[in-house]
C-alpha cells in the first residue's frame, strides 16, 4: 500500500470515528452538575407552612449513590421526626426524599448527606422550615467539617495520578512522533548508531516509571475515597469500605476501568522496552512490532485519561455534560503531548549532552527540536482554546474568580503564561542557534528543565482545582455576583417605570414601583398597579400582587414571596384613567439565603454546544495551519496534522449547524421573551396579521372570518389563562385537528409564536 493510500485511509478513519462520536452525543444526551449540591427542595428552605408536609423532597445537581446518601428531619430539640425511609428516586437518581408523620407546629431542620455518582465527592448540608409559626430555634447540625478538600492528601494524590498519566501518554507520543522518526532517519549521523538503543530505552523507562506513579497514586486514591465516604481512617478503609466503593458506586466502576487500562498500557510499554534496539532499523517502514506496541500503549493511556474526564468537574456541569467531557478530554490529551513530551525530552537531552559528541549531538538535537516545537505549538494552542471553555464552564461569572477555585485557577494561568514565555524563547531564539552556537544545546536543556519544573507545578495546580468545588457553585451558594437588591427600568405608553426589589433573594421581598411621565413628573393617579410573579424554573403558577399608592409616584408591596431560588419574571401592569394600560416585564435570578444549594450560576446549555463547535473549528485551523507550515497535505509530516484538523473542522461544523437549527426558540417549555413593550408590540402586529380574522380584535372569537366555522374559534380571554405557555405554543405551532385552526409552524418562527403568546395573554 502506498503512503498516499495510507494517508487517505487514515483521514477517512479519523473523520468516521469523529462523526460517530458526534452522533452519539446528539442521539444519547448525558444526564448529570461537580459536588451534588441542592438545586431546590420541597418544602423550600426557610419556608413557613400552614400545614405539615407529607414528605421532604430534595433535587440535587448530580445523581446520587443510593447506598451512601440520606435525609434526616430533626425537631428543634434534635429528635428525628422522619419515618427513616430516606431513598433516592429510581426514575431520577438526582432526587432524594423522606416521608414525614403529622408534625406539630415548630421549626424543623433537614440534614442531608450524599455521595455523587459523577465525581465521588461527599457533601453534607442542612436547611430549615417551620410549620404553623414563624421560624424559630432549630436543631444544631454539624456540617462544617467538609473543608476545602475531602482529605488533605486528595490534591496531592490527584496531582500524581494526573502527572503520571500525562507523562505516560505524552512520553509515548514523544517517542512515536519525535524520537523514533529522528533515530530512524537516513540522515542520522553515523556516530549515533551506537546510542540509538540507549536513548530509546531511556525514554521508555521514563514512560514506564510515570505509569507506575499513576498506578500507585490511583490505588492511594481508592483508599482515600473509601475512608472519606465511610468517615473512617485510611487503615480502616481496607476491606468492606473499599469493596462498597468498587461494587456499589459508579466512581468505583470507573476506577476499575482506569486501573485496567493503565495496567494494560504498562504491559505494552514494558514489551516495547524489551524490544527496544532489537531488530533492523528500517527508515522506510514505520510499522514495526515495537511501534505497534507503543500505539497500543498510547491508545490505552488515552483511555485512562478519558476516565479522568468522565469523573471531572466537566462531567458534572448540568446541561453541557457531553460537551464538557469532550473539551476536558481534548484538554488532557493536549496537556499530555506538551507536559509529557517535556518530561521525556529533558532526559533525552541530558543523555545526548553527556554521552554523544558535540557534532553528532547538535545534529540530533537540531532534528528533534523542530518536531517537538510543532507538537508543542499545537498542544499549547489547543490548551488555550479548551482552557477558555473550561473556565467558562466552571467559573462562568467574573465575580467567581474571588473564590478559592478562582484564585487557584488564576495561579495556574500565571504559570501557563510563564511557560509560554519560556517556550517562546526556545522556539524563537535557541532553536535558530542550535547548529551555529556551541552553547545552544546546553541552554536548550536548561530551559527545558525549567519548563519541566513549571509543567509539574501546573499539574499540581490542576490537582488542587479538581479537588475544589467549582467557583460557580461556591459563588451561587454564597451569593457572590448577586447585588443586595434588584433594580429595573423601562418605558411603556409614555410612562417611565422603575421597579426595585429588596433584597432580591429567596423569601419575603419588598417591591416598589416608581412612575413618571416623559417630563420626569411623578404619576400618582394610577387606578391599579399590579405585579404578576412567575417562576421560570418550577411550575408554581402565577401570583398577582397589588401595589398600594404611597404618594409621589411610588406604589409599594411590603411582602412578596420568592419561594424558590432561580429564574423569575415580574410582569407589571399600570392602569390609568386617562391613558392606555402600560405593561412591561423583567427577568432575574434570585439568590439563596442559606447553604442549602448552589445551582443558580450555571453555564448556558445552548452556548455550550456553540462554544464546543467554535473550539473544534479553532483547533482545526491550528492543525491545518501548522500542517501547511511543515509542508502541506501531500508531505509525510503534513498528513498527520491535516487528518485531525479535517476531522475537527467537520465535527465543529456539525455542532454549529445543529445549534443554529435547534436554537432561537427556547426549549419549548419556557417563553424566552419577557412580555415587555417590544415583545407585546411585535405580538400585536402578528396577531392582527394572522389571528384577528377568526378571533377578533379583542380575542372573543368573533372575527370577520369566524361565521359558519364549526367548531367556532375559541374565546381567547377565557381559554388562554387556562393553559400554560408550552400548551399555547404547541397549539399555535401544530394547530387543532378537525378545526379551522391550521398549524402555524411554517408561517411563524418560534420567536414570533412566543411574541403572539405574550400578546394574547394581555387580552381581557
Amino acid at each position: 500500500m502506498t503512503d498516499r493510500a495510507q494517508r487517505v485511509i487514515l483521514v477517512g478513519l479519523v473523520i468516521t470515528l469523529a462523526l460517530s462520536a458526534v452522533s452519539a452525543f446528539l442521539v444519547f444526551p448525558a444526564g448529570v452538575s461537580a459536588h451534588a449540591n441542592v438545586a431546590r427542595s420541597e418544602p423550600p428552605a426557610n419556608a413557613v407552612l400552614n400545614d405539615p408536609p407529607p414528605q421532604v423532597v430534595i433535587w440535587f445537581t448530580e445523581p446520587l449513590e443510593p447506598a451512601l446518601s440520606q435525609i434526616q428531619v430533626l425537631s428543634s430539640d434534635s429528635q428525628r421526626v422522619d419515618n427513616d425511609d430516606s431513598a433516592v428516586v429510581e426514575e431520577d437518581p438526582s432526587v432524594m426524599s423522606v416521608s414525614l408523620g403529622d408534625l406539630p407546629n415548630g421549626t424543623y431542620t433537614v440534614a442531608w448527606k450524599n455521595v455523587s455518582t459523577v465525581d465521588g465527592h461527599r457533601v453534607r448540608g442542612s436547611f430549615i422550615f417551620s410549620v404553623g409559626e414563624p421560624l424559630g430555634g432549630a436543631a444544631v447540625v454539624e456540617t462544617t467539617g467538609q473543608g476545602l478538600f475531602q482529605s488533605p492528601s486528595e490534591p496531592v494524590i490527584r496531582w500524581l495520578v494526573l502527572l503520571g498519566g500525562l507523562a505516560m501518554v505524552g512520553g509515548t507520543a514523544f517517542h512515536l512522533l519525535v524520537l523514533r522518526p529522528v533515530l530512524s532517519s537516513n540522515g542520522l549521523p553515523a556516530g549515533m548508531a551506537d546510542f540509538r538503543a540507549g536513548i530509546e530505552k531511556l525514554a521508555l523507562r521514563v514512560v514506564l516509571s510515570a505509569g507506575f506513579v499513576a498506578l500507585a497514586a490511583s490505588l492511594a486514591h481508592l483508599v482515600v475515597q473509601a475512608a472519606v465516604v465511610h468517615d473512617v481512617s485510611a487503615m480502616d478503609a481496607w476491606g468492606g469500605p473499599m469493596k462498597t466503593i468498587l461494587v456499589d458506586t459508579d466512581w468505583g466502576q470507573t476506577w476499575l476501568w482506569r486501573i485496567g487500562l493503565l495496567s494494560a498500557g504498562l504491559v505494552a510499554t514494558a514489551l516495547a522496552l524489551t524490544l527496544a534496539g532489537k531488530g533492523r532499523w528500517d527508515p522506510e517502514s514505520w510499522w514495526t512490532p515495537n511501534n505497534y506496541l507503543l500505539i497500543g500503549a498510547l491508545l490505552l493511556g488515552a483511555g485512562m485519561l478519558f476516565t479522568i474526564s468522565w469523573t471531572s468537574h466537566g462531567a458534572a456541569t448540568a446541561g453541557i455534560e457531553s460537551q464538557s467531557i469532550t473539551s476536558d478530554f481534548i484538554h488532557l490529551l493536549a496537556s499530555s503531548l506538551w507536559a509529557g513530551g517535556i518530561l521525556v525530552f529533558l532526559p533525552s537531552l541530558i543523555f545526548l549532552n553527556r554521552r554523544v559528541g558535540r557534532e553528532d549531538r547538535t545534529a540530533v538535537i537540531a532534528a528533534m527540536t523542530p518536531r517537538f516545537s510543532a507538537v508543542a505549538v499545537i498542544s499549547m494552542g489547543v490548551l488555550i482554546i479548551t482552557g477558555i471553555y473550561g473556565t467558562w464552564a466552571q467559573v462562568t461569572i467574573i465575580e467567581a474568580f474571588g473564590t478559592t477555585y478562582g484564585w487557584s485557577l488564576a495561579g495556574k494561568l500565571g504559570l501557563v503564561l510563564l511557560i509560554l514565555v519560556l517556550g517562546g524563547v526556545n522556539l524563537i531564539w535557541i532553536r535558530r542557534r542550535l547548529e551555529t552556537h556551541q552553547s545552544a544545546p546546553l541552554w536548550l536543556g536548561r530551559l527545558i528543565a525549567v519548563e519541566a519544573v513549571v509543567a509539574v507545578l501546573i499539574v499540581l495546580a490542576v490537582g488542587f482545582l479538581t479537588s475544589l468545588e467549582p467557583a460557580r457553585q461556591v459563588a451561587s451558594r454564597e451569593g457572590i455576583g448577586f447585588s443586595d437588591g434588584l433594580e429595573f427600568k423601562d418605558t411603556a405608553e409614555g410612562l417611565d417605570i422603575e421597579l426595585t426589589v429588596s433584597p432580591g433573594q429567596v423569601g419575603a421581598n419588598e417591591f416598589v414601583v416608581s412612575l413618571a411621565d416623559r417630563f420626569g413628573n411623578p404619576v400618582d393617579n394610577a387606578d391599579d398597579v399590579s405585579i404578576d410573579i412567575t417562576s421560570l424554573d418550577v411550575d408554581l403558577g402565577k401570583t398577582t400582587l397589588i401595589a398600594e399608592n404611597m404618594g409621589g409616584g411610588k406604589y409599594g408591596i411590603e411582602e412578596g414571596l420568592f419561594s424558590v431560588s432561580g429564574a423569575w419574571q415580574t410582569a407589571l401592569i399600570v392602569r390609568r384613567p386617562d391613558s392606555f394600560d402600560a405593561r412591561t416585564a423583567f427577568r432575574f435570578i434570585t439568590a439563596k439565603t442559606t447553604a442549602s444549594g448552589s445551582a443558580l450560576i450555571s453555564p448556558d446549555p445552548d452556548k455550550g454546544q456553540v462554544f464546543l463547535g467554535l473550539e473544534l473549528v479553532g483547533g482545526a485551523v491550528l492543525f491545518i495551519g501548522v500542517g501547511l507550515a511543515v509542508g502541506g497535505w501531500r508531505t509525510r509530516r503534513g498528513t498527520p496534522l491535516f487528518a485531525p484538523g479535517a476531522a475537527a473542522a467537520v465535527v465543529g461544523a456539525v455542532l454549529l449547524a445543529g445549534s443554529v437549527v435547534g436554537g432561537g426558540g427556547g426549549d419549548g417549555r419556557t417563553n424566552p421573551f419577557p412580555p415587555n413593550q417590544a415583545s407585546l408590540a411585535a405580538g400585536q402586529e402578528l396577531y392582527v396579521q394572522n389571528c384577528l380574522v377568526c378571533h377578533g380584535e379583542l380575542g372573543l372569537g368573533d372575527g370577520p372570518g369566524s361565521e359558519g366555522l364549526n367548531p367556532p374559534p375559541a374565546n381567547l380571554i377565557i381559554h388562554v389563562p387556562l393553559h400554560p405557555d408550552p400548551d399555547l405554543y404547541e397549539t399555535i405551532s401544530d394547530g387543532i385537528f378537525g378545526s379551522a385552526m391550521n398549524p402555524f409552524e411554517r408561517v411563524l418562527s418560534a420567536e414570533e409564536i412566543w411574541h403572539v403568546i405574550n400578546y394574547i395573554q394581555t387580552l381581557e
